[in-house]
């Protein structure tokens, strides 16, 4: 009677273990979503044809290292990764058909018509979430919102379309919600876009000559107060000028071209890795919390055990000594996955050095640009900026500006 009396809390644990372990075996399928690129299918006209500058986005870097480290983040890819991917956005957007210039800038610019940042919020092979923002010259907001993937082996597959990123279905989600935008916008609602962003870039320049054509309401949105005149000789000359930077973009982003397919290879080497790990290291910690539960299962039998009255210790011994091998094995594998997650972190701390310094030829002169990439972004403006103060005989100034690491004067992407 009494072994059939305690059989009562004992089935109490057991169930209690098996919902644990039903909960921990559950494995759910994974739908790998595919979204497909809208392209344009005839010509598009001139005035639709907007230019769309995408900055150098924010690695997403938390600050504290065990963060970092919880989360799998490594700065040095990160940061390259704050490269890398502005630079393959550009890239799809143009894909579409549906766009003008589209260039991956260093910093916020007035001289294009939409801007584009970014932050790095996931990345590890397998997941990735970008946070996006996008505004018009006219301060209107276009987006503002998170883009979420899970990768497949496939992505990685050696006879895939290398033009294809793993992480495609973000890039082609963020350039199909941009077209959504600008189809809902007028021909006029274009042209003013168009022309704020000549303003504004005039008035960055020459405040004092074009600082009244434009007003910012409460809104934040500028409007236009008045226009000068087609022939007016500044604006002209501020037309000139603003060419000369788009001469300027195109030749930075010559550069960041070559540093682009430069990071291809090794930073998807590492995605791939990466992946494999962290899949990896999830299956682990599940085998690990499994192995725990029967562990701790085990020893609430047995405490369940004697204090219903049994007196048989050498149950109680049993389960135990099975609840402690069980605890036991369950850190051991725990210990097993701290050495995958010592892999990931390798791996993130040699992707830098997989990059090796640039040589370009400039003017006849043969220049290195070594240092991290916006230092090498630096140096390369410094020497095209070198070079037209030559061709005007003005002074060159020391230092040039900081670029921006974060939204600057945009409107909280949060």
């Amino acid at each position: 009677m009494q072994s059939a009396g305690l059989s009562q809390p004992i089935r109490i644990a057991l169930l209690g273990l098996a919902a644990a372990l039903q909960a921990c075996a559950v494995s759910k399928t994974v739908q790998y979503e595919e979204i497909e690129i809208v392209t344009a299918q005839s010509e598009v006209p001139t005035y639709a044809l907007l230019d769309v500058g995408i900055m150098l986005f924010d690695p997403g870097i938390p600050e504290g290292i065990e963060e970092q480290q919880k989360n799998f983040i490594f700065p040095d890819v990160r940061r390259a990764e704050a490269r890398y991917i502005p630079f393959h956005l550009k890239n799809t957007l143009e894909s579409t058909g549906y766009w003008g210039s589209v260039w991956a800038l260093p910093e916020e610019s007035d001289a294009v018509d939409l801007l584009v940042w970014g932050r790095v919020d996931q990345s590890d092979g397998y997941k990735a979430a970008l946070r996006i923002g996008a505004w018009d010259a006219t301060g209107r907001e276009w987006l503002n919102k998170t883009y979420k993937t899970v990768v497949p082996a496939k992505a990685y597959a050696q006879h895939r379309d290398t033009n294809q990123d793993p992480y495609q279905n973000i890039y082609n989600e963020i350039a199909n919600d941009l077209l959504v935008v600008r189809e809902k916008m007028s021909a006029s609602d274009l042209d003013r876009v168009r022309k704020v962003a000549q303003l504004r870039y005039a008035a960055d320049l020459v405040p004092d000559a074009f600082a009244t054509h434009l007003v910012k309401n409460p809104r934040g949105i500028y409007e236009i107060q008045r226009l000068p005149a087609d022939d007016d000789p500044m604006l002209q000359r501020m037309d000139a000028v603003r060419e000369r930077e788009y001469m300027l973009v195109d030749t930075l982003n010559e550069y960041y071209a070559g540093l682009y397919y430069d990071l291809s290879v090794p930073y998807e080497d590492w995605r791939k890795m990466s992946r494999e790990e962290a899949l990896r290291y999830q299956e682990v910690k599940r085998a690990a919390r499994t192995r725990q539960l029967l562990g701790v299962a085990a020893i609430i039998g047995a405490i369940a055990y004697e204090s219903n009255g049994g007196s048989n210790s050498a149950v109680t011994e049993v389960a135990v000594i099975g609840g402690i091998e069980g605890l036991k094995s369950g850190f051991g594998l725990s210990a097993e996955a701290e050495i995958h997650k010592e892999s990931l972190r390798e791996l993130g701390e040699s992707f830098d050095a997989e990059v090796e310094p640039i040589v370009v030829e400039v003017e006849g002169q043969t220049r290195r640009l070594s240092g991290s990439a916006e230092e090498r972004y630096r140096e390369w403006r410094r020497i095209l900026r070198e070079i037209y103060t030559s061709e005007t005989g003005g002074a060159l100034d020391q230092e040039l500006p900081q670029p921006e690491t974060s939204a600057g004067s945009f409107p909280n992407l949060d």
